[in-house]
């Protein structure tokens, strides 16, 4: 089995599939399927613009339209893990454009699916709601825990760089005791396995089966989102990769 399963850095599109890109394009593709295995909008935008981050050439670019329906998405899917009990991932976001402070204001950033649902579920094992504490943009992780009655264990994570690039990592097992490490940084700080951010524990995970698929980019936006931003208020992403074993990092 190889260890490193998908890298999608938006500056190597075209080059990357099961290992690392030799080169950098000129210039930004227009379309990002492939490598990703499918890009979903509705109501939304999501394409890949110049001005990557730690020297990437390209990023990606979302936003939903004002005023849109419930089900506005701008989101890009990797199909690229096979029920995965060990799933690492890294990504980096950069929301330092739109302002967003408000704890009413939320919208998911990142979502790892799993291959099944549990009973009363949903498939979504775990995920990051880009949202305000009143002062600062946070993400607030839900990472599946059938132990709970909501069925998530729910931590937030203030974004370190208020004003640009964040990193974010996790490694992520499934079982009966199961944990999550994750790693928030400024995307320019080092970033070492055996200092994590913080783990969650006593993770009751076997029922989402193992990670299936990942969405990178927007989906369900409450209602003052949705009225509150358009489609020029811009989030970027960029870097992601995905590893079974081995540690990421920068």
């Amino acid at each position: 089995m190889k260890s490193k399963m998908k890298t999608l850095s938006l500056a190597v599109l075209g080059f990357v599939g099961f290992g690392a890109a030799g080169a950098a394009m000129a210039q930004c593709p227009a379309s990002l399927s492939p490598p990703w295995s499918l890009v979903s909008t509705l109501q939304g935008t999501a394409t890949s613009v110049t001005g990557g981050y730690d020297s990437t050439a390209c990023r990606l670019r979302v936003a939903l339209n004002q005023n849109g329906s419930t089900g506005s998405k701008a989101f890009v899917l990797d199909q690229t893990p096979a029920n995965e009990t060990r799933y690492r991932a890294q990504f980096i976001i950069d929301a330092s454009g739109i302002g967003l402070t408000q704890a009413n204001r939320n919208v998911i950033a990142f979502s790892v699916l799993g291959a099944t649902a549990p009973a009363g579920g949903n498939n979504r094992m775990v995920f990051a709601l880009l949202t305000g504490n009143g002062s600062a943009a946070i993400l607030r992780m839900f990472v599946g825990d059938t132990n709970q009655g909501s069925q998530y264990q729910t931590l937030d994570i203030p974004l370190p760089n208020q004003a640009g690039a964040n990193r974010v990592e996790i490694d992520l097992v499934t079982g009966a005791a199961a944990t999550m490490k994750y790693w928030v940084t400024n995307a320019s700080a080092s970033t070492t396995e055996g200092a994590p951010t913080g783990t969650f524990t006593n993770l009751a995970n076997t029922g989402w089966t193992g990670v299936d698929q990942v969405a990178l980019g927007f989906s369900t936006a409450n209602t003052f989102y949705r009225q509150n931003f358009t489609n020029t208020s811009y989030v970027y992403f960029d870097q992601f990769d995905s590893r079974r074993q081995t540690f990421i990092g920068h």
